[in-house]
């Protein structure tokens, strides 16, 4: 673990430094979150069987907003992306480490990074400037603002296995454009990156309760302002977290070990 938390770190330092870029960021997810806000509010004061209000809703957009790298699919590590195109992930095969550890450290620390240079002033700003039901809300509770954490933290690992079997898969290919397409535009749209699953069909969610997808950013967001708050869901849901976690790393891990034994280089 020690050689996991020092490319983590590497990664993190490197990242933390765009600051300018940041600054960018911040103000990209402010235009977009106050954009959602106004879309959906529409949407929820012409809906008379929505049982999730204004002020929740708009906690959930800037929730979404201030984690948006974390969740983004399309926030990957491209030097990664590279090295698999170039060829020069034959470097990495010779390191005393193992590759997907490698990769899961420096897509990790990258993903933190972005998320702390975002998160913190875009919090700061929507407390700041008087909004509101339209606001930044506190957690419900402080049972909620717990369980927010655990599941957080876990909907991050399910994101980065599901995030690891994209650079896996790329392996296959020549040109790794389309599988990324792919992989992002399906998980982007079912895990509510798109649209709040909570807004989507019931017959939908129904669907969606049995795939990783629904207990990416979909679970934390609604503990975290108070829509869900059934315990016995919350604890099957965490169940179903890590069971999807472990589901994905195996495969992620034995697709990627069998690869590797014969990897042939493209450019090399």
């Amino acid at each position: 673990m020690t050689s996991y938390f020092a490319y983590l770190k590497i990664k993190f330092l490197n990242e933390i430094q765009y600051k300018t870029a940041a600054i960018a960021g911040v103000l990209t997810q402010i235009t977009w979150g106050a954009m959602y806000i106004m879309l959906y509010t529409v949407f929820l004061n012409s809906s008379t069987n929505h049982t999730m209000t204004i002020s929740q809703m708009s906690t959930y957009i800037w929730l979404q907003q201030g984690l948006y790298m974390l969740y983004n699919l399309w926030s990957m590590d491209t030097n990664i992306i590279e090295q698999i195109k170039d060829g020069s992930i034959s470097m990495e095969l010779i390191k005393p480490v193992e590759l997907y550890k490698i990769w899961h450290a420096k897509t990790l620390g990258r993903k933190i990074a972005l998320v702390v240079l975002r998160i913190v002033p875009l919090i700061i700003i929507c407390n700041i400037i008087p909004l509101g039901i339209y606001g930044f809300s506190l957690p419900v509770s402080l049972k909620a603002g717990i369980l927010f954490v655990i599941t957080l933290i876990l909907s991050t690992l399910l994101v980065m296995a599901y995030i690891m079997i994209i650079y896996v898969a790329i392996i296959f290919v020549t040109s790794p454009k389309v599988i990324k397409l792919v992989f992002q535009l399906i998980a982007e749209f079912f895990s509510g990156v798109v649209i709040p699953i909570a807004f989507m069909p019931d017959n939908v969610i129904k669907v969606l309760r049995f795939t990783p997808f629904f207990y990416m950013q979909n679970l934390p967001f609604n503990i975290y302002i108070g829509y869900v708050t059934d315990e016995k869901e919350i604890f099957i849901s965490i169940i179903m977290q890590i069971m999807w976690i472990i589901i994905l790393t195996i495969i992620g891990k034995t697709v990627l070990s069998k690869k590797i034994r014969k990897i042939e280089i493209q450019g090399g």
